[in-house]
């Protein structure tokens, strides 16, 4: 009586999953349409803010005269400071690049009088952009100024599970509710050369790749049957299918 009702069960359960199936055509991820807010027209090529280091970012610093500090690499320490040969401890944090070779240039005129100090960033890590969903590369990344929606989709890698199609772009506001959205194909960027919704992301972007209908189902399936996994452990269904390709659509994960 037990394995009959275990059994009873787990076809109620396949049939609200084959239920699923029928309505998953119309439980796709919604479409956001806030495009103004990413795309200038002409597209920008570089962040309409300049960038402001921050600990811990790695600065490179080159000079022709200053000998002392020719071709230096600093890590801004986490107190926002730096320590340079003949100018000592220097509050760098929340400076541009250009700001920074200023004031510098300046420092070392009190001992050479024609200082040239350039300063420019070699690693960026203070400021971050987000992918999550299904992607083989979930989690966060360094933002640098000049990254899009299409280059940081091909970092992360979106899986066979993804809906490319209905790819979300979310930014946020200093309080970190979402601020705008919109919602951008990647089969049109890749396969159509369509990169007219190839935004520019800013620090705090959040790009999040959805399942696929089918997908969806399939961790339905995963969830409703989790209790029942000893008894059912011969059943074969979506989850398996969930389980054996989750492997890359446009290429092995870097």
């Amino acid at each position: 009586m037990r394995f009959y009702s275990i059994k009873k069960l787990v076809h109620s359960k396949m049939l609200h999953i084959a239920c699923s199936i029928a309505l998953a055509g119309g439980c796709a991820a919604p479409q956001y349409t806030d495009y103004n807010a990413f795309i200038n027209d002409p597209m920008q090529l570089v962040s309409s803010e300049e960038y402001r280091v921050a600990p811990p970012d790695t600065i490179a610093i080159s000079s022709k005269r200053v000998r002392e500090v020719s071709n230096l690499r600093e890590q801004i320490r986490p107190d926002g400071r730096i320590n340079l040969p003949l100018l000592g401890s220097i509050f760098v944090a929340g400076k541009t690049c250009e700001e920074l070779s200023v004031e510098l240039s300046s420092l070392a005129r009190e001992y050479y009088e024609d200082a040239d100090i350039t300063v420019h960033v070699i690693g960026f890590a203070s400021k971050k952009i987000f992918i999550f969903g299904e992607v083989s590369g979930p989690g966060s990344y360094s933002y640098n100024g000049t990254n899009t929606v299409l280059n940081m989709l091909a970092k992360s890698q979106p899986t066979r599970l993804a809906d490319p199609t209905r790819i979300q772009v979310l930014r946020p506001d200093a309080d970190g509710n979402m601020r705008k959205r919109m919602t951008v194909d990647l089969n049109k960027m890749v396969k159509e050369g369509d990169t007219s919704l190839n935004a520019l992301l800013e620090e705090g972007d959040v790009i999040y790749v959805p399942p696929n209908p089918l997908a969806s189902v399939g961790l339905a399936f995963q969830q409703l049957l989790l209790p029942l996994q000893p008894a059912a452990s011969t059943v074969k269904g979506p989850s398996d299918i969930y389980n054996s390709t989750q492997t890359s659509v446009y290429g092995n994960n870097q």
